[in-house]
């Protein structure tokens, strides 16, 4: 009976291990066939250590980083199939497939402080609105809400952190959150969370809300299950980019406890699954132009929009432009550049007066700027 249940533990941890896991083929050269695979898993563990990091960081740090990963080979892969050996004449060569544990080395990565380096460490503010969807009729409490949130906000800020994120103080989303449950609305403006991360200087905003909770099943004690949605928002354009749906359940002995524990891992699987989004996006904006919203109020004819596009585009370095709205008496710009904030606002407001226009600066939010015609 111990056997098998060793058997079944280790069959466990196994599969647990390769859940981690993602494969990787490289081709390894030794003296001996020994010596080749030794050197196809290192290989191997190098190509996972570009999904990780960027390929100049990797150049920029490579001593550092093999020294880091030396010896613990066992820790990080391992060999899942191998070609037959070669004989080269001066060594032997083969191919190397190796399952390699994503998540260890990126704690390896991590404890070296490069990823941080490599993203230039963005300020993410974590955000959440605290109002419940219809039909969320469990009897809680607004201590019971505050606990649920705190439990929710707590495990995505500490994956976040984990992962070498900077993460503005809780404070100030709880400041957010009371904002938001005053107006009683389920579906939150995405601009309004936007211009509150501009307000703390937020290079990406995290903003979460229930979707969906209620009880699970019939259990003697407590059995619960919840959705939330995460959006990954740039704040400098209100441009949502990614939005991921997460459920968890849980069970304990009261359906209190049940959902305390569900909004824990729920929050923690949120952090996971928007780290991968955070890099890509972060990534994306850092290798791109910066982004720069215009908006014109008193500027809407159609004309009138496509001379001021045409003359801004005569601006060196401000070639980049497209309208993105227009309404209301308001045309809203987007622009790719590599030039400052100040630098766009120079321009536009040096554009208005070729045109024979006067520009006034109403409020201006880090990338974003807001222009009357007077």
């Amino acid at each position: 009976m111990r056997r098998i249940i060793s058997l079944v533990l280790l069959a466990t941890v196994a599969l647990s291990g390769l859940a981690l896991a993602d494969q990787f083929t490289a081709t390894g050269r030794g003296s001996s066939e020994e010596a080749a695979v030794a050197s196809g898993l290192n290989s191997a563990i190098d190509l996972a250590v570009k999904q990780v990091l960027d390929d100049e960081t990797v150049a920029k740090n490579k001593q550092k980083i093999a020294a880091s990963l030396k010896g613990k080979t066992r820790k990080l892969a391992r060999v899942v199939q191998k070609s037959d050996p070669e004989f080269t004449g001066a060594g032997y060569e083969l191919q190397v497939t190796a399952d390699v544990n994503m998540k260890a080395l990126e704690q390896e990565i991590n404890s070296l402080g490069l990823m941080q380096e490599a993203m230039g460490n963005p300020r993410i503010m974590v955000l959440y609105n605290p109002n419940l969807p219809q039909g969320s009729k469990l009897g809680q409490t607004r201590r019971d809400l505050e606990a649920f949130f705190d439990n929710s906000y707590g495990a995505i800020v500490e994956v976040l952190t984990e992962k070498g994120f900077d993460v503005i103080d809780k404070a100030s989303a709880q400041q957010f959150s009371l904002q938001v449950a005053d107006t009683h609305e389920m579906d939150l403006d995405v601009n309004r969370a936007a211009a509150y991360g501009l307000r703390y200087h937020a290079d990406l905003v995290l903003y979460y809300q229930t979707v969906g909770i209620g009880k699970e099943g019939y259990y003697s004690g407590g059995a619960a299950k919840i959705f939330l949605r995460a959006q990954l928002i740039n704040p400098s354009t209100s441009r949502v980019m990614a939005s991921k749906d997460v459920e968890s359940g849980s069970h304990a002995g009261t359906l209190q406890e049940a959902l305390y524990r569900a909004a824990k891992d729920v929050g923690h699987k949120v952090g996971v699954v928007m780290t991968e989004s955070i890099k890509k996006s972060w990534k994306r904006e850092k290798a791109g132009a910066g982004t720069f919203v215009v908006v014109l109020d008193g500027v809407s004819d159609v004309d009138e929009i496509t001379s001021f596009k045409a003359a801004l585009q005569a601006t060196p370095g401000l070639e980049n432009i497209r309208e993105r709205e227009s309404g209301g008496g308001k045309t809203t710009f987007e622009i790719k550049s590599g030039k400052t904030a100040d630098d766009v606002k120079s321009a536009v407001n040096k554009t208005g007066k070729q045109l024979g226009w006067s520009l006034k600066l109403i409020r201006s939010e880090g990338s974003r700027s807001s222009w009357k015609r007077q």
